[in-house]
């Protein structure tokens, strides 16, 4: 088990030191711009600066666009579903982190997510409205709704669907999950993906509909 934000970083003055104890202690650069609050390419140059290359090519191949049902124009719009209520995911172990909140122009989440990788949902007045993955952690996972990027197509559509909900003055509630992952004849089972492409074929949530709105 890697040390804890507060353990790595504990007696280190700049920013330098703890950006090179972190990514010693094992936390991906996207972790650490996030811990940091400092940009990604700030990250990169001090590590490579100090010959810390390992892991590059890892984090290019993790995260992945988040999963979208397409919809095909002439077939229409996926089978409706009945809703499906937050205290299913509850009562099967995801717990509630907080609430996305209105701030100036966006919004913000008033918890502190974890660094774990995980699933998250986004549920709107008890509705799951959303489930999404991440493989780099919840924290930083979470933030880049927040910022939503237009170049970050998925990201930019639903930061613009939260800010709606919140407009409206709807409940934007934040569930997460961190599963262990598992194996299957000693080959690596990752659980959480499992989980993410299981819940969306099971719950169809309608914000992982492309064109949703």
């Amino acid at each position: 088990m890697r040390l804890t934000y507060e353990e790595v970083t504990k007696g280190l003055e700049t920013k330098s030191d703890q950006i090179r104890a972190l990514a010693k202690a094992g936390y991906l650069r996207t972790e650490i711009a996030s811990l940091l609050k400092i940009r990604y390419q700030h990250v990169r140059k001090v590590l490579v600066d100090a010959g810390i290359i390992e892991g590059l090519q890892k984090e290019v191949r993790l995260e992945r666009e988040p999963v979208v049902i397409e919809v095909d124009e002439e077939e229409g719009t996926p089978t409706a579903v009945p809703p499906t209520s937050w205290e299913v995911l509850l009562r099967a172990g995801f717990h509630f982190l907080g609430e996305w909140q209105p701030e100036d122009e966006g919004f913000v989440l008033d918890a502190t997510a974890p660094v774990d990788k995980g699933v998250y949902s986004f549920v709107v007045d008890d509705v799951v409205m959303y489930v999404g993955l991440t493989q780099r952690g919840l924290r930083g996972r979470l933030n880049a709704y927040r910022r939503g990027y237009e170049r970050q197509r998925t990201n930019a559509r639903v930061k613009a669907l939260i800010l709606e909900a919140l407009a409206t003055g709807k409940r934007v509630k934040v569930l997460v999950a961190t599963p262990a992952d598992g194996s299957w004849n000693g080959l690596p089972v990752h659980t959480s993906a499992g989980l993410e492409a299981g819940m969306i074929g099971m719950i169809k949530p309608a914000w992982n509909i492309l064109g949703a709105s």
